[in-house]
């Protein structure tokens, strides 16, 4: 098929060079004319695993180009929205990017089309778009259809959720716009049957429901973790014995500093302002969303009770920047925010991040921080060790070099190391939920 994507993010870029890996023709449209430079000449705008190579495959064999023009949408056998909807003020998505998108679209497109919305849009959003595209293509005799096709991608493993999905949301009641989706993701719907069919509005409902219950899971846990510690439990027994149970599950069981990125925080706050618009009581989001925000306090007071008053005396090691392992995303990341807090206590702060080597710029306003080019730099000007992100190469540190922390101290955000290895190595750990 010939298809357009229309916005090279996160989810538009993946999207775009997933669809022409399978074999189709795609042309992804962006107005920044130096990202789409940058994308052509393989230098992409962040880092995903594999999607770099995908790209350049793709290149090469004429599959998928790159335009800032709409012109040639009309010659799409259907049309992608991939627009980021960010946080607005009042706590809702701002859709001026997506505004601006479709009247784009009502000035080039002349024929009939199906558009396909993989952004994450408020609740009735898809039926609205749908009603002003018709209303303004009228005089053109073009007529579209629409389908909600909302996208659950993982930043570090989106190619292979996209080529391997556990399910494939089509929201529509056209049965020939559902039967032009299911050819098309035909290749990754094989094996067994992915495609869950539904009405526009509850496909929109179910990314955000998805999201709020994978956050709600996390702030539960964290949750139980103070209530571990208080009692002398430990959160990782905890969270075995729940997990074991399927109707509970063993996924986002893990205790740590709580969760950030892209997408969570601003789901969570636009289905908190849906739930109000609508006169539905948003306690159980607002708990989540509290929850999440404490945990930051709650794991910055534990190395504010270990150094008592000598904290301004105390320089850090932290390993971790971005919200997430395998990606180089710092929106929203928790990590910035612990590192925030602590740098107004402490003499220094040494930071090392696997793909982040500059400060983001809510941490270059501090004149006591600094980026380490390797992950054990400045280990013998430190007291401390503070885990942040959970990347697989800080699972297993060397002990040997960790003993170089002149105060032995090891506070674990993430929940990644065994206490029991580091209290008989002589340090002394600190965990989430873990005594």
């Amino acid at each position: 098929m010939n298809i357009t994507i229309i916005g090279t993010g996160y989810v538009g870029l993946v999207t775009g060079a997933c669809f022409a890996d399978l074999g189709n023709h795609v042309s992804c449209i962006d107005v920044d004319r130096q990202k789409l430079r940058n994308i052509k000449n393989l230098s992409i705008p962040f880092y995903e695993p594999g999607l770099k190579e995908i790209i350049s495959r793709n290149i090469k064999e004429s599959r998928i180009q790159f335009t800032h023009s709409y012109s040639d949408i009309s010659e799409s056998d259907l049309i992608f929205l991939c627009i980021d909807t960010p946080q607005g003020k009042n706590g809702r998505p701002d859709l001026t990017n997506l505004n601006s998108c479709i009247d784009l679209i009502v000035k080039n497109l002349n024929q009939s089309m199906v558009i396909v919305i993989k952004s994450t849009v408020p609740i009735g959003t898809n039926a609205k778009l749908l009603n002003r595209l018709n209303r303004d293509l009228k005089k053109k005799n073009v007529k579209v259809s629409m389908c909600a096709n909302p996208e659950f991608l993982k930043e570090g493993s989106a190619v292979n959720d996209f080529l391997r999905p556990d399910r494939i949301i089509l929201g529509s009641k056209d049965q020939k716009v559902l039967n032009l989706l299911k050819a098309l993701y035909k290749p990754l719907n094989r094996k067994s049957n992915k495609i869950i069919e539904m009405t526009i509005e509850s496909a929109e409902l179910t990314k955000y429901a998805s999201n709020a219950f994978l956050a709600s899971k996390i702030s539960f846990m964290n949750n139980m973790a103070h209530l571990a510690e208080e009692v002398g439990a430990n959160i990782h027994e905890i969270r075995h014995g729940m997990g074991a149970d399927p109707r509970i599950g063993k996924d986002f069981l893990y205790a740590g500093i709580g969760y950030g990125g892209s997408c969570f925080p601003k789901d969570i706050k636009a289905l908190i302002e849906v739930e109000k618009s609508f006169g539905i009581d948003p306690s159980l989001l607002l708990a989540v969303e509290k929850i999440n925000k404490d945990q930051v306090r709650f794991f910055v007071k534990k190395l504010l009770k270990v150094y008592k008053k000598n904290i301004s005396k105390k320089n850090l090691l932290i390993w971790g920047l971005s919200f997430k392992p395998n990606t180089d995303d710092i929106r929203d990341s928790v990590a910035i925010e612990v590192i925030s807090q602590l740098a107004i206590k402490v003499d220094k702060i040494y930071i090392y991040d696997p793909l982040i080597k500059t400060l983001p710029k809510k941490l270059q306003f501090f004149k006591n921080i600094f980026v380490n080019r390797t992950q054990y730099s400045n280990i013998n000007s430190t007291h401390a060790l503070v885990i942040l992100t959970e990347w697989k190469q800080f699972w297993d540190p060397d002990l040997k070099k960790l003993t170089g922390l002149q105060d032995m101290q090891i506070f674990d955000g993430r929940n990644i190391l065994d206490s029991k290895t580091l209290h008989d190595h002589g340090f002394k750990y600190h965990g989430v939920g873990i005594l």
